[in-house]
């Protein structure tokens, strides 16, 4: 258990489980329906990008009734015009025609004229007339021309899915409770123009190209009405139609050759006939310019293959999702700095949406908002949950080394944190240091001859004093013990080469003497307090950097055969040089490191206790020079 828990708190394991986290939350979001107008609402634009500019189809011809002809020649156009329509078109000889009128009821509905209409329709067997379907109960809700009703593909529903304000979808084929298959208006219509839709394993095969069933869950689509056998309009047909009124088509205007091999659809554009849909690339489109669209593509997939847009099955569209859950995961806890992160996250969201683009004119759908927000939001939640790791490591160095070091080592530490920081704890290093030890000499006798508050404010302007010059030459003061100071030179910024080595030891050894002009100074500001002397000891060599105690106190220490020797140094025959203010003792290898550069004289060969055997002690005597 305790394994577990220092795993979870691995920085890299938690970013891991909160991009799972995220990635749940937008799963979820997406499963809810919550992302699916966004989704669409992306679809939609990507179709109208994808269409480019109109251009003319010249294998389809509308004629389209309009207010001007509703004001000449009545609506419902009566049952004799519509007979004289039909057959100036069928001299044309044109290779289907689509009646997208409801012609149940006979107009007049007395059914004088309906006999002429009814011959016209039975002996031209490339007419198709709509009815509208109802439910799978009753799916006959508006009736075709009962002339037609005597050839099934000869009536063919003209119904559209229509949800999230337009439709975007297609049928080929519906059935009802009782197995019977009814071709829609477009499917039709393409088989009047030779296209033979064949059922195989994988759908209906159109020409090339095979439709596979529309899923409920297609693409950004969330439990969508499914029934029959519906398929994604592709709207990449021109949008642009040969269009004639019913008065052109009356009076002449259209020639028969302007029927000849075309499909002609015929439907009402008035505006008081209400017959107008909405889609994805225009609003108010009519509805007989919509079916124009749908047999446009089943034209284009029967003679080039044109695919039909579909998407990866869900698991699938999962993992995508997921991968860039976590691409957004690794933005966030690779790059840490402001303008960096944004520069990467604008990028990844720029190949994202690069690449959904490219597959969707390949005709594959993936999806785009829930990836995307999957990306931005892991990358948000990860850059928050660094910064945070990064206020809690700061708070802790800072705990640690703030009065311990001069600022601009403490903001130095920060910037190299991960060579300090292991866990919520500074990491334990070795190193190379120069380290000193100070003392007062008979303070304790001093001290007793004064009131506590007099003693304590003594001693922290005496403190305060000798750390500033600790501070100055780069040291580390690891305590304070009393009266007593130890401060390391070559840490938390570690020398790792001789250079470093020797700059440490020189900085030791003049904080030292700067600390005995110092104490000569205070000396003469204390005029009513006892003359103040000091011992000074520094040692060069290895030692050991870290953190020892418990879990709720901490306390960072260097500790090793350098930091004894240092402080016997200190200690060392406190009689000798006692009339001396500031007396600094250093060892051979400190003195070897100073290459000269202080006057010192040689005190004894001597042997310390511990595993530091014989030692040859210098005595500094002067400034640097």
């Amino acid at each position: 258990m305790t394994r577990l828990r220092r795993a979870v708190r691995t920085p890299w394991v938690a970013s891991l489980l909160l991009g799972i986290s995220v990635f749940a939350v937008i799963v979820g979001a997406r499963e809810s329906g919550l992302l699916q107008p966004a989704e669409l609402l992306v679809y939609d634009k990507c179709l109208g990008q994808r269409a480019g500019p109109p251009v003319l189809d010249d294998r389809i011809v509308i004629v389209e009734i309009t207010e001007s002809d509703i004001r000449k020649y009545d609506f419902p156009v009566p049952d004799d015009l519509f007979a004289t329509l039909l057959e100036k078109i069928e001299r044309g000889r044109p290779v289907a025609i689509g009646l997208d009128i409801y012609r149940d009821l006979p107009v007049p509905r007395n059914g004088s004229q309906l006999a002429q209409l009814n011959r016209v329709l039975e002996q031209n067997q490339n007419v198709v007339g709509i009815f509208g379907f109802g439910d799978m109960e009753q799916p006959i809700k508006i009736p075709c021309a009962p002339a037609l009703e005597k050839t099934p593909d000869r009536c063919a529903f003209n119904d559209f899915p229509f949800e999230f304000g337009a439709v975007r979808r297609g049928f080929l084929l519906i059935w009802d409770n009782d197995h019977n298959v009814y071709p829609s208006f477009c499917l039709a219509l393409a088989m009047q123009a030779g296209v033979v839709p064949e059922q195989v394993a994988k759908g209906t095969r159109i020409g090339k190209a095979i439709y596979r069933r529309f899923d409920r869950n297609e693409g950004g689509y969330i439990r969508a009405a499914d029934g029959g056998h519906q398929f994604l309009l592709d709207f990449k047909s021109p949008r642009r139609f040969t269009t004639w009124s019913l008065d052109d088509v009356l009076s002449n205007r259209a020639k028969e050759k302007d029927w000849n091999g075309k499909i002609v659809l015929i439907g009402e554009g008035a505006e008081s006939a209400h017959d107008f849909e909405t889609t994805p690339l225009q609003v108010n489109m009519p509805g007989v310019e919509l079916h124009a669209q749908a047999v446009d593509q089943l034209l284009r997939s029967a003679e080039r293959g044109d695919k039909v847009t579909s998407s990866w099955p869900e698991p699938g569209e999962i993992g995508w999702i997921f991968a860039w859950c976590f691409i957004g995961v690794g933005t966030g806890f690779l790059v840490r700095k402001p303008l960096p992160l944004l520069a990467a996250c604008c990028g990844t969201a720029a190949v994202l949406v690069a690449t959904c683009w490219i597959a969707f004119q390949h005709d594959l759908w993936l999806p785009l908002v829930p990836a995307l927000g999957g990306n931005i939001l892991a990358a948000a939640a990860i850059t928050g949950y660094t910064r945070h790791l990064e206020r809690k490591d700061r708070n802790t160095l800072m705990r640690l080394f703030s009065q311990h070091v001069s600022r601009p080592i403490a903001e130095s530490m920060w910037m190299h944190r991960d060579e300090f920081i292991e866990g919520n704890r500074p990491r334990p290093q070795r190193l190379m240091a120069t380290v000193l030890f100070t003392d007062l000499r008979n303070f304790s006798s001093v001290a007793e001859n004064l009131e506590p508050p007099e003693v304590m404010a003594w001693m922290n302007e005496y403190m305060e004093a000798l750390a500033k010059h600790i501070d100055l030459r780069g040291g580390f003061i690891n305590k304070y013990m009393g009266d007593a100071i130890m401060a390391v030179f070559g840490f938390p910024i570690i020398s790792t080469d001789e250079a470093g080595r020797r700059r440490d030891a020189v900085n030791g050894v003049q904080c030292a003497l700067d600390m005995g002009e110092e104490l000569r100074r205070l000396n003469e500001t204390w005029k009513d307090l006892p003359r103040l002397q000091m011992r000074v000891g520094i040692f060069s060599g290895p030692a050991v950097a870290g953190c020892i105690g418990s879990t709720d106190r901490l306390e960072f220490t260097v500790m090793g055969d350098t930091v004894n020797t240092a402080a016997r140094l200190e200690g060392f025959d406190k009689d000798y040089a006692s009339g001396e203010l500031c007396r600094i003792l250093i060892g051979h290898p400190t003195f070897e490191l100073l290459n000269g550069q202080f006057a010192t004289e040689l005190v004894q060969s001597i042997e310390l206790k511990g595993k530091q055997a014989k030692t040859t002690i210098y005595r500094v005597l002067g400034a640097s020079i």
